[in-house]
């Protein structure tokens, strides 16, 4: 399939619906995601198996964010000078082959923190990949009226996969034996790379031959960063999302604590605990869509921030089980309701010629913070309890409903005129 230059679409797309090509993709995207909702619970249950040190099991998850720090913007130049089906391709196979040593190392009682931070490091790496080229390959397989829908079953497949069925799953296999959810992403790791291997046409980007032969990588990465930084919606849009990013992860990397330790659930407990925010989230992405189109794209951004002020507070606040479980629910209306809206305007917005560039700028700004939102976190658990940091996160967050105004009015501006 030839790619269009400039936007979204082609000719050949479904006159209708989504199309065959877009479900070949979901469900390479389901298979992806099941993995790494697998990994999601094996990581720190293994890392809490070997340290009772809040600071080094944070550390597994500033490695596994690290790679987009340090290889994420040279990434975007690559996704847009090659196949970005096929680059996905070589990142799975990548993840599956180290999450296999991690497997056979863990299996023969050999795991350490090193071990965890440097596996999670190179899967890190991977998903950079991953996440910076295949949004692309989204719009080139629906029409445009039809990019929110197709997002909406894409984030409701990944958090069923990564949060729904991944986590208690990995955290039954986990406690079967620790090996176990690590064998298993391997193998559906390997599922995706054929489901992605069976999609037909060409996804590479067209480009000016002429007007970016011989730029040293220097200057082509900075076509990104400066695309991203001065555009009027993706440069706030990209500071919203570091600042959900850099709370966030400061309690995701504790969470695991909080939830056995402040709330006294299971190995088990912890991942229902996740799913129950899966469900929510899967319900949420079904009415996504109809949400923009009944309000806006802004309405129901300020819902998602609205959402997940409330269930930090309650994650902060609460000291019983009730109260995680009442998180959860609001985090679960957070999640997709802001992340299909930001993943349908880069879309719109973006012509392909840049969107790896500016996919992989516009995640090293809204990922930046991510490490020492980690390390931040465990260093406050450590000092002064898990449930300070979602108090702390609550604050951040909810000022976003004041900070992120001119935001909001653009975005809405933005999408009007891109209609």
């Amino acid at each position: 399939m030839e790619r269009s230059a400039d936007g979204p679409g082609g000719d050949d797309l479904p006159p209708s619906g989504l199309g065959p090509r877009f479900w070949s993709l979901w469900t390479a995207f389901t298979a992806t995601n099941l993995a790494d909702g697998l990994s999601l619970v094996a990581f720190p249950l293994l890392a809490i198996s070997l340290t009772d040190d809040a600071r080094l099991i944070a550390l597994v998850s500033v490695f596994r964010f690290l790679p987009f720090l340090v290889v994420g913007l040279p990434a975007g130049v690559m996704l847009d000078r090659v196949d970005r089906r096929r680059a996905a391709m070589v990142a799975q196979i990548g993840r599956a082959g180290v999450l296999a040593v991690v497997a056979a190392v863990v299996a023969a009682d050999g795991a350490s923190i090193a071990l965890l931070s440097a596996a999670a490091f190179a899967v890190g790496v991977g998903e950079v990949v991953t996440d910076g080229g295949l949004p692309a390959l989204v719009r080139e397989l629906v029409r445009v009226d039809q990019l929110e829908v197709a997002n909406s079953r894409i984030s409701a497949t990944m958090t069923v996969s990564n949060v729904f069925v991944g986590p208690p799953l990995g955290a039954v296999l986990f406690e079967w034996t620790p090996a176990a959810p690590f064998a298993a992403t391997v193998g559906l790791f390997a599922v995706a790379v054929l489901l992605l291997a069976r999609l037909p046409g060409r996804y590479r980007p067209e480009r000016d031959e002429a007007d970016e032969a011989g730029e040293p990588l220097t200057r082509q990465i900075m076509v990104g960063v400066r695309y991203v930084w001065g555009h009027p919606v993706l440069r706030p849009l990209a500071l919203a999302v570091m600042l959900f990013s850099f709370v966030g992860e400061a309690g995701n990397a504790v969470f695991v604590i909080l939830a056995t330790d402040r709330f006294g659930l299971s190995n088990v407990g912890f991942g229902v605990l996740i799913s129950v925010d899966g469900v929510v989230s899967v319900l949420m992405s079904f009415f996504v869509a109809r949400l923009v189109r009944r309000t806006s794209h802004s309405f129901s951004m300020r819902l998602s921030v609205v959402a997940f002020t409330i269930a930090a507070l309650f994650y902060g606040l609460s000291t019983s089980p009730v109260g995680a479980f009442a998180g959860a629910v609001l985090g679960g209306i957070s999640d997709p309701t802001w992340n299909v809206n930001s993943a349908t305007i880069r879309q719109r917005l973006v012509p392909d010629r840049v969107f790896g560039r500016m996919m992989t700028a516009y995640l090293f700004i809204a990922w930046s913070m991510q490490p020492l939102g980690a390390l931040l976190g465990g260093v406050i658990a450590e000092r002064w309890g898990p449930q300070w940091v979602f108090v702390l996160a609550a604050v951040a967050v909810g000022s976003l409903l004041v900070l992120a105004r001119p935001l909001f009015r653009a975005v809405d501006r933005a999408m009007a005129e891109a209609s």
